[in-house]
């Protein structure tokens, strides 16, 4: 049985945090977690590029400002945050006010407190992004405004070199190869590396209806090929959905070693409806590591203690001191955001 407990922290001073938001995105780093960005409360589309830090053993809440305030990436939401491998944190793409798709990526300094702007990619917003060894590996997004464009590319970003490329064959033939058995583009998902692939589950996209999906693929890291990993038959599998939060299995559980990931939260929109539903459930999808992930299940985890409200885009990362913890930032459903935070403790066990 896998289980999540929740707890909600209440900071010393709760008038010095992150305002609500929502389409933020996290990292931690060295035992806090840092916050850029997003979407927050207030009348109309409201985007920042704020950054807090979050001190778990002080409690407490800061805002970093950049040393040089006229460099700073613009305001934006629906972006990805990695860390690097240099104390740093990057910044990548997004969507502004003006609904301009950003394809920069940027990098902070946390010694020196100083933004640097890097080179650009593809635009795009609500893609996923995973740190591999010394690259950002992106997966999807929505590319295009007008008409409706939608990725399913993998790309990846090495640290030392600054540099994009894609992992995949270079002649065309290789390429085909690589994107046979590829997801359907999409955007609105998150990525998490589990053994040997790149896995995605869920997502959206829109061509006059909107469309969710319930999948979970692999991209092999080795092979550079997909592999879909669920739904194989009549098994059960999460509701299909998007901006679920997303987190990599403590790698040690009872009773062996795992590898795979939970998901929490969510939504979709009912067409025949016309309503969104949040959802406020979380599903394991994993195997032992002596099992290849391509015998993985999905699973239906237990909440305990003080379990947040459904919602959609919350930010959900892994501790970097403390095994088996995590912190989830934020949120949104039915035009409410939130600036809760929880830690939250995973727990694996073969019973």
């Amino acid at each position: 049985m896998t289980t999540l407990t929740f707890r909600r922290i209440t900071t010393q001073d709760p008038a010095t945090r992150p305002r609500p938001r929502q389409g933020h995105a996290s990292v931690f780093h060295k035992g806090c977690l840092y916050v850029f960005g997003g979407r927050v409360q207030g009348s109309g589309r409201i985007y920042v590029n704020d950054l807090w830090k979050y001190d778990p053993d002080k409690n407490t809440w800061e805002e970093i400002l950049a040393v040089n305030p006229s460099q700073v990436p613009c305001k934006r939401h629906n972006h990805t945050c990695v860390m690097g491998m240099d104390d740093a944190i990057y910044v990548f793409g997004g969507q502004t006010v003006s609904n301009k798709y950003l394809g920069d990526l940027w990098r902070f300094d946390l010694g020196t407190q100083q933004w640097s702007e890097l080179t650009q990619s593809q635009p795009r917003h609500s893609h996923g992004a995973w740190k591999h060894g010394n690259t950002m590996l992106v997966f999807g997004g929505r590319t295009g405004l007008k008409p409706a464009v939608y990725s399913n590319e993998v790309l990846a970003y090495d640290f030392e070199s600054n540099k994009w490329s894609t992992p995949y064959s270079g002649d065309d033939q290789g390429r085909a190869a690589a994107a046979a058995g590829a997801p359907h583009p999409r955007s609105y998902t998150s990525i998490v590396k589990c053994d040997e692939y790149l896995v995605v589950f869920g997502g959206y996209w829109w061509d006059g209806k909107e469309h969710y999906f319930d999948d979970t693929f692999g991209f092999s890291l080795t092979s550079h090929k997909w592999i879909k990993l669920s739904p194989l038959g009549n098994e059960r599998v999460p509701h299909c959905r998007n901006r679920h939060g997303l987190l990599p299995l403590p790698s040690v559980a009872d009773g062996g070693f795992m590898s795979g990931m939970v998901i929490f939260g969510g939504n979709f929109y009912a067409n025949d409806r016309g309503s969104d539903k949040f959802f406020g459930d979380a599903w394991m999808f994993g195997t032992f590591v002596e099992e290849p992930l391509t015998s993985g299940k999905w699973n239906k985890v237990t909440l305990l203690g003080d379990i947040p409200c459904p919602r959609g885009h919350v930010a959900w990362v892994e501790d970097d001191q403390v095994p088996g913890r995590s912190w989830m930032f934020g949120g949104e459903a039915k035009r409410e955001r939130f600036n809760d935070l929880y830690e939250v403790r995973v727990e694996v066990s073969a019973t």
